[in-house]
This record gives structure tokens, sequence and C-alpha cells, in this order.
């Protein structure tokens, strides 16, 4: 019988990095745009989820960094998604990096998702457009392909973790 080895995602990986750096650079730059912002008296030319800003409240402050904090999330997924990439590189499955990983991507994602919707929530509130209304969107940015996006995660964590014992199983009655 002839086994086969499965040969580790290469592209993947260097999309994963590509991002995770361009990402890095970005989130950079932003805090960077942002001290030198509060530092200086130039007029604010920002936008948050497609809303214009143009001065800083204490409650849009608290949106951008709530913001801030959630861009760092973002990035810390992306990390999170490289490392247990590279553990499928070792050519071990079912390891508890993998499986504390994924389920941690899963539950990262979906927080992820639920605060950009209470963003642009208050956002709209803050900026007196009251505008309150369910849309359902067909792309990769809707909320219920994300949210759905996190619950897959957490299933193949829970599917890791089920192979894992059957494996520690079978290498028992062995």
């Amino acid at each position: 019988m002839k086994t086969s080895k499965i040969k580790p995602p290469i592209l993947l990986k260097t999309i994963l990095d590509i991002l995770f750096f361009l990402l890095i650079l970005t989130y950079s730059g932003m805090i960077l745009y942002l001290i030198f912002q509060t530092l200086t008296d130039l007029p604010l030319d920002l936008t948050i989820n497609g809303n214009e800003i143009r001065e800083l409240s204490p409650a849009i402050i608290f949106i951008l960094t709530i913001k801030i904090l959630i861009s760092a999330i973002f990035i810390y997924i992306i990390f999170l998604l490289r490392k247990v990439l590279r553990s499928f590189f070792k050519r071990k499955l079912f390891t508890p990096l993998q499986i504390s990983g994924l389920n941690l991507i899963g539950q990262l994602i979906i927080i992820f998702s639920l605060v950009e919707v209470m963003i642009d929530f208050f956002l709209s509130l803050t900026l007196n457009k009251a505008r309150i209304g369910i849309s359902v969107e067909n792309s990769f940015d809707s909320i219920w392909f994300t949210l759905a996006l996190g619950l897959f995660f957490i299933l193949l964590s829970k599917s890791f973790s089920y192979a894992k014992s059957l494996q520690e199983e079978n290498d028992l009655t062995v």
C-alpha cells in the first residue's frame, strides 16, 4: 500500500506572510497618522466604515480606539493562521497547537465581526445619521460570511480534537 505525503501549502503560506507584513505596515502608518493628527492643528480627514470624520469628539476617540484594537485583533488572527499553517509543515497533524489555534482563530473572527457591526452602529448614531436597518450582503465582506467562517474554524478545531483522540486510541490499540 502506497502512502501519500501531504504537500505543505507553500502558496497559502506566502500569501499569509505578505498579508501579515502589509497589515503591520498599514497598522503602523495608521497609528503614526493618528498621533500626528492629534499633535497638529491640521483639518481632520478620516473615514471609518464609509463615514467621514471632521472633528474628534470623545465618542469618536473612543470609537477610534476600539477600531485600532479591532485592527490589532485582525493582525493577530493572521499571525495565528501563519503559526498554525507552519505547524502543518512539520508533517504532524492534530497537535494541541493546531487544535487551540483553530479554536482561537474562530472565536476571534466572531468577536471581530460583531465588534465591527457595533462600531458601524455607534458611528452612525454618533454622526447623527441614525439609520438602523437589516441588510443581506452577498460578498466576502458580509457579517454572515465572517460569522460562518469563525464557526467553521471552531468546528474544524473540534474535528481536530476528535481526530486526535481517535489517533491516540488507535496508537494504544496497536
